[in-house]
């Protein structure tokens, strides 16, 4: 602003010094010297105030007279504002210029390098771990378990209930318990039958039996006369060394009693999964099994349990130094050692770019119509006068100065010729 007070000030005094010579010459016109000195002087007053019209006329009218031709920026302001968009949409800011531009700059290569440099940023590592306990808190649980509670659900209904059967029977075969069940039951059954208690109970049935029996003649005399020769001690003894004597041989690895009695239970499991009424119950129960588990309540308890303890373990101190950056890290350098993935990717972001740019270019003009629309004309004018008003008023100076020079010249030939 001071630099274009101080050229209007000189441009200003050269007019000035051009018309107070013209007058001061004008009393010894008569002489030769007078005469040369006054055309010089007559031309710079001719070439500064001629100047001073072009230079005023470009934004306003020279006096306020309106003179056609004259305030040319206001007249045609909405050509300059369309050249002016015109010149910065096709040429400055092309998209062709964008895009050459753009595809020197490696974004992404850049981007993962920024993030890299402020992985050990303590102010990234609060946010991270802020970020990390909004997100938490921002479960809603109550919307939550009943949609896992449904896909629980539809979850046990899909399940083929024969494949479950089948494969919880081969888990049975393979894994021998059926052979720990049944020397499981042996061994309860064994207690049973070696207790005094259990040989009385058994003799006391088999004599029971025997009385029970309806035969005539020599059956009857031989029946009586077993009878009378044994009491419920020793009958009931003889049935249990038969019954331990048996649980034995089931307890025996590879006898053929037990081996008999083992296939025959794997037999009737591999059936159990084409038994249509074992399958009907079991799909009953699947559908009973949420209720029977209380799977919303058991669920929404065990969401609460777990949110609890996500909230104090991303509150911890070492939550995001680590356990994030460590793993953000490794998939940086991942990404880094792998040219084909940095290619695709570099690829990916000009494309975007690219697709942004060519759909938004147009709006550079119209941001740039948009503010030039915003000025009135006194201020636009004011802008340009800010701008360039220094190099024009040096139009002023210069027209003096060249009036003066070429003054001088026509002045010295008319004393010629």
């Amino acid at each position: 602003m001071t630099m274009k007070k101080e050229a209007k000030y000189i441009a200003t005094v050269s007019l000035g010094v051009m018309g107070a010579g013209f007058l001061a010459t004008l009393p010894v016109s008569s002489t030769i010297w007078g005469t040369f000195l006054q055309g010089g002087f007559e031309a710079g007053v001719v070439g500064g105030l001629a100047d001073w019209f072009a230079v005023s006329a470009l934004f306003r009218h020279p006096l306020g007279i309106p003179i056609p031709h004259t305030a040319l920026l206001p007249k045609n302001r909405e050509k300059i504002t369309k050249a002016l968009v015109s010149t910065v949409e096709n040429e400055l800011l092309s998209k062709e210029t964008i895009r050459a531009r753009l595809q020197q700059i490696r974004f992404l290569e850049r981007g993962l390098e920024l993030a890299e440099s402020q992985l050990d940023n303590v102010a990234l590592h609060k946010g991270l771990s802020t970020l990390a306990k909004q997100a938490i808190n921002a479960i809603d649980l109550d919307k939550l378990t009943p949609l896992l509670a449904e896909e629980i659900h539809k979850a046990l209904q899909d399940v083929d209930t024969s494949r479950l059967v089948r494969t919880i029977v081969d888990s049975i075969v393979d894994g021998g318990y059926d052979g720990k069940t049944f020397d499981f039951v042996i061994d309860k059954v064994e207690a049973w039958a070696i207790k005094a208690d259990t040989r009385d109970q058994l003799g006391a049935m088999a004599l029971k039996a025997f009385e029970g029996l309806q035969s005539n003649g020599f059956m009857a005399f031989a029946v009586n006369a077993f009878i009378g020769m044994v009491n419920e001690e020793k009958i009931g003894g003889i049935i249990q060394n038969f019954v331990l004597s048996y649980i034995e041989q089931m307890r025996t690895k590879n006898h053929p009693r037990r081996e008999a009695v083992l296939t025959f239970i794997r037999n009737e499991l591999n059936k159990l999964e084409r038994n249509p009424q074992l399958l009907a119950e079991l799909e009953g129960l699947k559908a009973k099994l949420p209720g029977l588990f209380d799977l919303d309540e058991k669920l929404s308890g065990l969401l609460e349990r777990l949110k609890a303890k996500a909230e104090d373990f991303v509150d911890q101190p070492d939550f995001v130094p680590q356990y994030v950056v460590p793993v953000v890290r490794k998939m940086l350098m991942s990404v880094k050692d792998n040219e084909d993935m940095l290619l695709r990717g570099e690829s990916w972001v000009q494309e975007k770019i690219a697709a942004y740019l060519e759909q938004n270019h147009s709006k550079i003009g119209l941001l740039v119509k948009e503010n030039l629309d915003k000025l009135t004309n006194e201020k636009l004018t004011q802008l340009m006068e800010d701008k360039l008003g220094n190099d024009l008023q040096w139009i002023r100076v210069n027209g003096a100065i060249c009036g003066f020079i070429i003054g001088l010249g026509l002045a010295g030939l008319k004393l010629l010729f």
